[in-house]
């Protein structure tokens, strides 16, 4: 029998989705036909969840240009940008409209990021109130949002289960997500909270945020040269791997990668053991001062953000990533060098090492401002990598 994608249930919505998602963020290139033909042949290898947005551009557009047998098929999910009111109705009605379809599998609130835009989502005429009437309507097959938030916010939400379906960052780095909410703390607390409440998960930025796609060459033993996977396809791996999740949303540009992808996760289920094994590896390779809790984050008078600085350094130093963190940090305003010594920083930091000296190296092996080699993407278009 042939080794296909691991089909999973989306948490207890009585939807099954593919442990594979393509996301939508790299369609914004060209026209929505453009992508038609990449979105089929990625359904036709068994990859039947699809993520998408409003604020995407081509992302919902594509599907109606998609046959019928593939349009039904997908397991869709888009969102809006709205908390609720009447704009989040409009959303709705508007993404019906452009993707040509009588429903919506999943729609989710967009990037939620704060506790306070989370409560706006729960009170009387949010988003909830509205997916809910929705849902019973028809128009939705389940709810859910997507954050960009510290941990508590999510647990928060998981725990009231306010959504269907919670959305997140995850990703074998370890400590490249929100400040303030490292993936161990995602994978620690809100995997076994979301099991426990019946609360399914979509993860994105597997390859943080498309940031490996420019090369990692210390994590090379997320790689398996006796399969031919490199350590893309490692990282994809361990995504797959990680009990609890249901998809993991890769943003898919070309063929090439479809294929890499697929060649990465076809046969992958869950396997705990392997996991812990790749997360220590991961461990030992970044024994980085810096735990990004972000309790400096707003009290540089400078006004530095020092816990992306040290992100940057660590990926330079420890894993390889030289060239994008060179790029990302030329475009840091003000940048390390702003550093005045005041001592602000290490007041509130729980961690004992000396922020100033490591600001400075930081700005030392950095300065060099180098864009990643046969790059056309921005930070922002990075989104699910």
């Amino acid at each position: 029998m042939a080794l296909a994608l691991d089909r999973r249930p989306l948490g207890k919505t009585g939807i099954e989705v593919s442990a594979m998602g393509i996301g939508s963020s790299p369609f914004r290139h060209g026209a929505a036909a453009d992508w038609v033909g990449l979105l089929e042949e990625a359904y036709d290898c068994g990859i039947t969840y699809y993520d998408t947005a409003r604020s995407y551009v081509n992302g919902e557009a594509v599907i109606a240009h998609l046959p019928p047998s593939v349009r039904d098929g997908l397991i869709i999910a888009t969102k809006t940008g709205a908390r609720g009111g009447p704009h989040c109705l409009r959303d709705l009605q508007a993404s019906l409209r452009t993707m040509g379809r009588d429903h919506i599998d999943l729609w989710m609130t967009h990037m939620v990021e704060t506790m306070r835009e989370y409560e706006l989502c729960t009170e009387l005429g949010g988003f909830c109130d509205v997916a809910v009437a929705a849902r019973t309507a028809g128009l939705v097959r389940a709810t859910g949002a997507s954050f960009h938030a510290p941990t508590e916010v999510i647990l928060r939400a998981i725990e009231e289960r306010a959504f269907d379906v919670v959305m997140f960052p995850f990703n074998v780095l370890g400590r490249e997500t929100v400040f303030g909410a490292p993936i161990s703390d995602y994978r620690d607390r809100l995997l076994p909270a979301a099991r426990a409440n019946g609360v399914g998960v979509v993860v994105m930025k597997v390859l943080a945020g498309g940031e490996m796609k420019h090369g990692a060459p210390r994590l090379g033993f997320l790689a398996d040269p006796a399969t031919g996977q490199d350590t893309l396809s490692g990282a994809i791996r361990y995504a797959l791997m990680q009990p609890g999740i249901a998809t993991a949303v890769l943003g898919i540009a070309n063929r090439t990668e479809l294929r890499r992808n697929l060649a990465a996760g076809i046969g992958v289920g869950p396997d705990p053991e392997a996991c812990r094994t790749l997360e220590a590896r991961v461990a030992v390779a970044s024994p980085g001062e810096c735990t990004r809790c972000a309790a400096c984050l707003d009290v540089c008078p400078e006004g530095i953000e020092i816990p992306k600085v040290f992100r940057l350094l660590d990926q330079d130093r420890f894993f390889g990533m030289t060239g994008i963190a060179r790029f990302k940090y030329a475009r840091m305003q003000p940048d390390a060098s702003a550093c005045a010594r005041c001592g602000k920083c290490a007041e509130v930091c729980p961690e004992d090492f000396d922020i100033a000296r490591l600001l400075q190296l930081a700005h030392v092996r950095l300065t060099q401002a180098t864009r990643p080699a046969g790059s056309r993407q921005t930070e922002e278009e990075n989104t699910h990598g």
